[in-house]
């Protein structure tokens, strides 16, 4: 009796590892890097959205609480949403790719697109 409850215990801890792995390390929720000085961007979901919000950067000109990231949501399997470019001061339709600790974000404008890649914090 006393095996039988050690095993449930471990397989519980190992569930639980392996569902607190796959929350925090997978999806476009979470604080990623974005360019070169340290913009931080964190993205939430709020109903059946994402949206996310710069929180911190080493950039003076940077606007700390600045929406970067709206109507995020996953459709047929692929994130779609717009991103910000401060620089133009406009929204531009985007596909946002998930890989573990990285976010790729592809920007379409036209018949050109660039990918930058977030890096998970």
């Amino acid at each position: 009796m006393k095996i039988l409850k050690n095993v449930l215990v471990l397989i519980a801890i190992s569930l639980f590892s392996i569902n607190s792995f796959a929350q925090t390390n997978s999806g476009v929720a979470g604080e990623w890097i974005v360019g070169e000085q340290n913009t931080i961007v964190k993205i939430e979901q709020h109903d059946d959205t994402y949206s996310g919000k710069t929180i911190s950067s080493d950039n003076s000109n940077a606007e700390i609480g600045k929406l970067m990231v709206k109507e995020l949501k996953k459709n047929k399997g692929e994130w779609q949403g717009k991103v910000y470019a401060p620089q133009r001061k406009e929204w531009y339709d985007a596909e946002f790719v998930p890989n573990g600790n990285t976010l790729d974000v592809k920007i379409k404008v036209g018949f050109f697109s660039k990918t930058i890649e977030w890096k998970r914090k």
